[in-house]
């Protein structure tokens, strides 16, 4: 499973839960998950803040 976080162009971030929910699902499916986080600077939306899968 890849995720990208935040979105690229948008900038548009995952929240905690929505992470948490993520790795849990994988978790549970025996599912390998990969997460591409190098746009981790490109958050523009006021009041957003990046979460890391890690």
């Amino acid at each position: 499973l890849c995720v990208i976080n935040p979105g690229n162009p948008t900038g548009q971030v995952q929240t905690r839960e929505c992470i948490e929910a993520v790795i849990r699902f994988a978790f549970e499916e025996g599912l390998f998950l990969m997460a591409d986080e190098v746009y981790q600077d490109n958050v523009y939306a006021e009041g957003s803040q990046f979460h890391s899968f890690k």
